[in-house]
């Protein structure tokens, strides 16, 4: 990533240059709050678009799936107390088991997640664990230490694009995801959902994934230490009597769907 980052400060000028080699080299701290929510938000819309220009990254609509994804928003974000993102999902059609959290908001769906996924509450575990990264603010902050301040609110369309791919492939620290873990754990709790989904999961990918039968898991290479976080999330403790009550996705109909 330094060596695209290196590049675009060229084509940004002596200032951009000095400042994104401080960022880069002396390792700037995360302060995600340098920036604003608004600005997050900008910046966001601008990244999504830039994927959606990618090779393998065509937006797919579907009404149904649409309106499905816009009640998983509200819902999400009206269960917690002090949520501040509106949450906007967009599916890509692209055969790769993942979910990616941009900036702002914003988070990525590919087909194949989809497809794979067996229940309701899987779907949602990895929505809940990207919505982690959004409340908890680590997207934006792993940016403000990478790359600094003054590439990542540059409205160059070739920076633009440049980053997005690396949102796509860069993953986030063992504290970020299993923060992330905590939090789609103690979410699916409050809408009285299993809280443990993400378990069966991620065993069943990484089981498929060693064997051969899948070799589109990105989601393995973004998000180490597989085998720890699925002891974690198993140990999550649920109140005495928990019942969990079933999920407004259809994912059946959802599967169909992303197969037309």
């Amino acid at each position: 990533m330094k060596k695209v980052l290196i590049e675009l400060l060229i084509l940004l000028g002596i200032g951009g240059v000095l400042w994104a080699v401080f960022a880069i080299f002396i390792k700037m701290p995360e302060r995600p709050t340098l920036i604003s929510i608004e600005n997050e938000q900008s910046i966001g819309e601008r990244y999504a678009n830039s994927i959606l220009q990618l090779n393998g990254f065509t937006e797919k609509n579907d009404l149904y799936i649409d309106s499905v994804l816009a009640v998983t928003a509200d819902t999400l974000k009206n269960i917690q107390d002090d949520a501040k993102y509106d949450y906007k999902f967009i599916l890509v059609d692209n055969e790769m088991v993942n979910a990616f959290a941009l900036p702002g908001g914003y988070i990525i769906i590919t087909t194949g997640l989809i497809k794979f996924c067996e229940t309701p509450e899987e779907l949602l575990s990895v929505i809940c664990h990207e919505i982690g990264h959004i409340e908890k603010r680590h997207v934006v902050s792993r940016l403000v230490k990478d790359i600094g301040l003054t590439l990542l609110t540059s409205n160059d369309p070739y920076v633009s694009g440049e980053i997005a791919k690396e949102l796509l492939s860069q993953g986030y620290n063992r504290e970020q995801e299993e923060e992330s873990d905590l939090f789609a754990c103690e979410l699916l709790l409050k809408c009285n959902l299993e809280p443990r989904a993400m378990a069966s999961f991620f065993r069943r990918l990484k089981e498929k994934n060693e064997n051969g039968i899948y070799d589109n898991f990105e989601i393995l290479s973004s998000h180490p230490n597989m085998n720890k976080r699925v002891k974690n999330v198993l140990a999550f403790k649920v109140p005495d009597g928990f019942t969990a009550k079933e999920s407004w996705i259809n994912i059946d109909e959802m599967k169909k769907r992303v197969e037309q």
